[in-house]
């Protein structure tokens, strides 16, 4: 479920990030940046439903997931 970061105020928009948690961090870097840690009006984090994951993305997945596998396997 990829989310995004919208500024109401400057009119830009993130790119998308698969987690809420990594767009509230581009939010908040943007808003020290641009607003001098204010919240400006019409801030929001949007959900982009219907979107499907990159290639990359379900590589990196696949990836992660057999590190933690091996990594756990070899604890037995």
């Amino acid at each position: 479920m990829p989310y995004r970061y919208r500024c109401a105020r400057c009119g830009t928009t993130s790119r998308l990030y698969s987690t809420r948690p990594a767009a509230d961090a581009h939010g908040e870097e943007h808003r020290h940046k641009e607003h001098s840690g204010d919240y400006p009006d019409g801030e929001q984090i949007q959900h982009v439903p219907g979107h499907r994951p990159s290639r990359a993305e379900v590589i990196a997945t696949v990836i992660a997931m057999a590190l933690l596998i091996t990594a756990l396997v070899s604890r037995i």
